[in-house]
Parts: structure tokens; sequence; C-alpha cells
């Protein structure tokens, strides 16, 4: 042990002084006449006893304190051994440079603060030791020693980045390096706010001398853009499209005022402002008219002090100019069909019979529409859910009353509930499902009165569980009219009814 001020161990001759008053110290008795003394003597060996014992300990306790009070202002400290640190030394510092570094200190911005810590780190070295300087880059460059100059210029040279490396890549790259130097001495620094997003260190190497130098800013309040979507997964031209965004508070405080901007195509719009609850979500919707076809960018934008790396959010989405649609028919095109698609230029309607269908060239089209086919095989069965797996959509209409096995083969490879039987009733479709996307914000209420299909004939249909499902209309006693089934990227829609004008 050794002490960095041993000029203050003189001070221990103090010692002396609780000891000489404990050795001269008279205690002035006061006389008091009694007639008998001879029934005290007892009582005043016991007396006499205690006191003796009591003395001895206050001494004590009074040398160790005076003894402590010398040594803490000598303070003794154990040294390590000398030979370990004398020689060059390869000393690397990790500056963490992510987003999260734009936050602000006490005094600096949290990179600023990083940069002065680096720097007094390297000007507390000595001219002949050597120096790397990492950030989450990673770069070629970060990859060798360095002079002390070189060292102070790559420290200011250093920018916030979007690119984040755990700890644990970064100490491996350190040990690398002090690997190749094994004559020198490794000296480990790691400069950073230490996120959890970043704070793994896996296995350290115990022949490295690894000191933490954290950052911590003063300031913790942060509004992020977490996510944003469009509300219809298919967007028309000419038609508006709903765009919900999610922001969410993570600070302890409420936030008021959070402005919110869009950006469509350049045209920026504000939406106002918002009140964001402490450590809550909210969400928040834009309107969005398409115009023009092709690509379309999308910029939301908040204004967050202090953290704002997380405060502007980036998307893109197509619009097709033509929409391309193929109807399979059994023999000849449905006219109601060709009506419900002429007065939309954008829609683009071909019709194909099953027997001269062109395999390779379904995947081109948007939506493919069984109409009335009277058998579907196993292989048009395979190219249809490949094609709905990859994206696309189907839309089944049955022919009138046919053997269910003619479809059996499509409805289970499809997963989607079997016909049982074709029943000849006239029936009224009672339900719509305002929740699916493709009546949502259609209707503000429903009537009871509300004119909806009627049929005279449809194929009832198993109802397994586990098939998933969705009733887009049903009839009135429950079973479905049109159902959908979500297929990898793509939907089958089944209608229990065949198409003809007469049904």
């Amino acid at each position: 042990m050794q002490f960095l001020f041993p000029g203050f161990l003189w001070a221990l001759l103090a010692l002396a002084v609780p000891v000489i008053l404990h050795l001269f110290y008279f205690r002035r008795y006061k006389k008091v006449y009694f007639s008998n003394v001879r029934f005290l003597r007892e009582v005043k060996e016991e007396t006499s006893a205690r006191n003796k014992l009591r003395n001895l300990l206050i001494l004590i306790m009074r040398c160790l304190a005076l003894a402590f009070l010398v040594l803490a202002f000598a303070q003794p400290f154990i040294p390590v051994d000398d030979t370990a640190y004398q020689g060059q030394k390869n000393v690397s510092i990790f500056i963490d440079n992510s987003f999260s570094m734009q936050s602000f200190g006490q005094e600096l911005p949290l990179m600023d603060r990083a940069r002065q810590r680096a720097r007094e780190i390297v000007e507390a070295y000595g001219e002949e030791d050597q120096f790397q300087i990492l950030t989450h880059e990673m770069t070629p460059g970060q990859q060798r020693l360095i002079s002390r100059e070189e060292a102070l210029a790559q420290i200011e040279e250093i920018d916030i980045t979007a690119r984040v490396t755990p700890l644990s890549r970064v100490l491996e790259r350190q040990s690398r390096l002090f690997r190749t130097d094994p004559d020198a001495r490794g000296i480990s620094y790691l400069i950073s706010d230490f996120q959890r997003s970043i704070s793994e260190f896996g296995d350290i190497d115990t022949a490295v001398q690894v000191n933490l130098v954290p950052i911590q800013s003063v300031q913790e309040k942060n509004v992020a853009i977490d996510t944003a979507w469009l509300a219809e997964p298919a967007q028309v031209l000419n038609q508006t499209s709903q765009l919900i965004i999610r922001l969410s508070n993570y600070s302890a405080d409420d936030l008021e005022n959070i402005k919110l901007t869009t950006i469509v195509n350049g045209q920026e719009k504000p939406l106002g402002a918002l009140n964001i609850p402490a450590g809550e979500s909210v969400l928040d919707t834009a309107n969005i008219t398409i115009l023009t076809t092709g690509w379309h960018e999308v910029t939301v934008r908040i204004t967050d002090f202090p953290v704002q790396f997380d405060d502007t959010y980036f998307m893109t989405f197509y619009v097709d100019e033509d929409i391309r649609i193929l109807s399979i028919n059994q023999s000849s095109a449905n006219r109601r069909l060709e009506a419900a698609f002429a007065n939309n230029p954008h829609f683009q309607l071909v019709n194909q019979e099953v027997s001269r269908l062109n395999f390779s060239e379904m995947r081109t089209y948007d939506l493919i529409i069984l109409n009335e086919i009277t058998s579907i095989t196993s292989g048009l069965s395979e190219e249809l859910y490949g094609y709905i797996e990859g994206g696309g959509k189907v839309l089944f209409f049955p022919a009138e009353d046919e053997p269910v096995s003619a479809y059996q083969t499509f409805l289970s490879r499809h997963n989607a509930n079997a016909f049982e039987a074709y029943q000849e009733t006239e029936r009224l479709v009672g339900y719509v499902n305002t929740e699916e996307f493709l009546f949502r914000d259609v209707y503000e209420g429903t009537q009871r009165n509300i004119r909806l299909p009627a049929t005279r004939g449809n194929y009832t249909q198993s109802t397994v569980q586990g098939r998933g499902a969705e009733t887009i209309l049903g009839y009135r006693d429950g079973s479905p009219f049109l159902s959908k089934y979500q297929i990898g990227r793509g939907m089958l829609l089944v209608c229990s009814a065949p198409l003809a004008e007469d049904i």
C-alpha cells in the first residue's frame, strides 16, 4: 500500500494525546459523609471494574477515529504492477456516432461531448503511443494504428451516421488489432450513451483493458413516428386514399402541440398539432388524392426536440396506369362483367375460354375472374394457387347446378370451404361486412331496407374452423354469399351463387 500524500502520516503522533488524557485524568471527588460505609464496599468494587473497561474502550475508539482521519487525508492506494504499463501502448477509442448521440447533455450535445472526451484521452498519452479511432461505420481507414496528431484530426471529422454496430463487434475489432502487435499494451475505450440496441458485449478479451465512458443525456423527451400505412391495399387513379400514421411518446411527460406534416410528391400539407400522453401512442390520418400513375413519394414529418433522428418517415407506393383483368369463361363472355368495367378506361378486361387458356400469361393480370367454369382441372388449380400466393387476386363464380366434385380439387387446394349441394331457392343477401377493406368507410350507416343482391340458386358450403374464411356478404340466415381467403400475398374470393342473369 502506498499513500498519495504521505506527509499527513506525521499527524499520527497526535494519537498520544488521548493516551495521555487517559493516564493523567484525575476525577475530582466530592466528599459525602456517612455514618457507616461498611455496607458500600462490595458495590464500590463492582463499579470500579466496569469503569476501567469502559474507559479502555473509549480510549481505543478515540485512537481509531483519529488514525482513520489521518489516513483519509493521506489517501492510501494499492499500486498496480508498474511493469505492465511500461513501453508503447496501443489505444483504441470507439466513439458512438449513432442518431441517439444527437441528444443534449448538461452543456453540449452528446456528440460534441464524446469528441471532447476522446480528445482528452488521446492527449493523456505520450507521443510514442499509437491510436485507433473507431465509429459505427467501421471503414477500412479505421482498421490501422495512427499517430497522436492523426487521431485528433480523425476525431474532429466524425459525424452522425445511420449505421449501428453492436459493441461486441467493436470489441472484437479492437482485440484483432491488438493481436497484431503483442509487444504493446492494448487499451480499449468505449465512449457511448450505451443504448440497449447496441449494448451487447459478448465475450471480452481478458488481456485487453476495457474502459467504459458513459455519455448521458439530460433531456429524454422523444416523440417518434413508428410507422405509416395506406388503409387500402390497392391504389386507384383519381381516388382518395387514407394514410394512417402512428406516433409514440417515449418520455415520462405528456407532450403537447406536436406538429405533423405530410409531403406528397413534393407538396407539403400541414395536418395540425397533436397531444400525446406519456408512454402512449396515437393515430392520425391524412387523405391522399392520386392524380397520376407511377411511383409516388410520401414523407411524414414531425417537429420534436431534442431527439430528431426519428422525426421523418419515408414511404413510396406504385399506381398502375392500367389494371388488367382476365375473365376465364366456359364458352361466351358475360355481358354484365363487360358492362361493369366499360365505364372506366383504366380497367382492361380480357375474355378467354378455359379450353384456350395460356397459363404463361396469367401472372401478367391484376385480377382473374373464373366465370362459371364447369370443371377446374388440377393443372389450372396449381397455376391459380401460384398466382394467388405471389400476390394475385382471383374471383370465383361457380356454374349452375354442377356436381360439387367439379370444384373440390380447386377449393381444397386453396384451403377453402367445400361446396356441399346446389339449392334452387330464392334468397336475399342481408349482411355486409363493413369492417372489410372493400366496404370500409363506404357506408356512414346501414338501414334494414338496404337493397342487396338476391339469388335464385346457390351452393351451400361447409363451415370448417381454421379455414380462415372471412365473409364479405352473407345471406340473412348467416350463410356466406361472398367469402375471402388470404393466401400468401394474394387472396381468393369465392361466391356461392352463379353470375348468370337468370340466377
